[in-house]
């Protein structure tokens, strides 16, 4: 399955802005939009090294790797999910919602596709 179709699985639900699949340092791999306004390639490397800095953090002080980070503002929401620390493959996913976005059904999508991304990129 094509990495394109995973994130396809994010396009229906509510509040859908954009995804993303990044590598690990913040590469873009593919994404799609709903809002043209939103540069994935920028946010991914933005976001990406806010993820690693939340990642260092938690180790400081005895928690293991981040599995998921979410962004609340007053206009939309930013989850971010890793395919694990210790995955043969180290990638993230970005889904980007509007303030009333369906943020569980995003990460249920959001388990779903991550084995996937893993047998896809591995």
């Amino acid at each position: 399955m094509a990495l394109n179709d995973l994130l396809e699985n994010f396009r229906g639900i509510k509040g859908f802005l954009a995804a993303g699949i990044l590598d690990f340092t913040g590469d873009v791999l593919e994404t799609i939009a709903e809002d043209e306004n939103i540069d994935l390639a920028m946010v991914g490397a933005t976001y990406t090294d806010t993820f690693r800095n939340a990642n260092e953090a938690s180790a400081k002080i005895g928690l293991e790797e981040a599995n998921e980070m979410t962004i609340v503002t007053p206009k939309g929401v930013v989850i971010i999910s890793s395919t694990g620390i210790d995955a043969p493959v180290n990638a993230l996913i970005i889904v980007i919602l509007d303030a009333d976005g369906n943020q569980a059904l995003t990460r249920m999508n959001m388990k779903k596709v991550v084995p996937e991304i893993i047998k896809e990129l591995g």
